[in-house]
């Protein structure tokens, strides 16, 4: 005795549903770890730019020039001077 079709219909819908379900599932928990890695690498961007903020802070007080400054740690010249002028927007 086989099914009527209307409930192998339910079935198929039902699986369908499942089977988007699943990816959807799947979809979710690869953006939670993106977002998690998101996060740790700016967190990680911070660390790094308190770094270069008190390396920079450093070698202006070893007095090498703001140029080479600029220079070596990869910021355009204004942003270093404005650094220094109390705009710390260290952001490049």
């Amino acid at each position: 005795m086989s099914d009527p079709k209307e409930v192998l219909q339910l079935r198929a819908c039902r699986a369908e549903v499942e089977g988007i379900k699943k990816q959807l599932d799947g979809a979710k928990a690869e953006q939670a770890e993106l977002e998690q890695k998101i996060n740790d690498l700016l967190r990680r961007q911070r660390e790094a730019r308190q770094k270069r903020r008190e390396a920079v802070l450093a070698a202006d007080a070893a007095g090498v020039p703001r140029l080479t400054i600029a220079k070596e740690v990869g910021m355009q010249r204004s942003n270093v001077y404005k650094f220094f002028e109390g705009d710390n927007s260290d952001e490049s």
